[in-house]
């Protein structure tokens, strides 16, 4: 992993509003962190992603059923 020194030209606070290094950076921790690992754990991500997307519909299935009720 790389560490990158600030000069003192730069003013503090510059590379923090900045959205292209924003997105850069986290492009960067993606990568680092899960694309490059030698063994993904394949049942763990299945679950996590099955999670976030019974967490995301959980409200539009509710919706449904209330406005059944009601009508």
């Amino acid at each position: 992993m790389q560490t990158t020194t600030l000069s003192s030209s730069v003013r503090y606070g510059q590379l923090l509003n900045s959205k292209s290094s924003t997105l850069s950076r986290i492009g960067r921790f993606l990568s680092e962190r899960y694309a490059q690992r030698e063994r993904p754990s394949v049942v763990a991500e299945s679950l996590l992603f099955g999670l976030i997307v019974l967490i995301s519909s959980w409200p539009m299935v509710t919706l449904v059923q209330v406005m059944s009720l009601h009508h």
